[in-house]
């Protein structure tokens, strides 16, 4: 619909707003990958949505880091997770958002010195 007016629908909108289904709270991360009717009442496919955005930045846990790092095709073990988490935190704590390529180059690096 927004194509067709030309009016761009705001980020926080309820249901088909962006941040409807953005995620960057910890417990809510852990509670979407686990169930993800514990924060989401409809499914984002439904209102023209592809996903579920767990947003890496500085409230998110060990779970949504690790669960993004398989995802991006690394296979960490606990304690290399551990170890990352707190580069990540440091790291989120200067940048809204943590990007992929930013988690790259985290776990890359942490691979090289290991």
């Amino acid at each position: 619909m927004s194509q067709i007016t030309g009016l761009h629908v705001q980020r926080n909108k309820a249901i088909v707003g962006r941040n409807a289904f953005a995620h960057e709270a910890g417990i809510h991360q852990d509670g979407m990958l686990k169930e993800p009717r514990t924060y989401e009442i409809m499914r984002p496919e439904d209102v023209g949505w592809a996903k579920t955005d767990l947003v890496l930045g500085k409230h998110s846990g060990r779970a949504a880091l690790s669960e993004r790092c398989r995802s991006l095709g690394y296979s960490l073990s606990a304690e290399q997770i551990q170890s990352l988490f707190g580069r990540f935190k440091a790291l989120a704590d200067h940048k809204k958002e943590v990007v992929d390529d930013d988690l790259r180059a985290l776990i890359e690096e942490q691979l090289c010195q290991s």
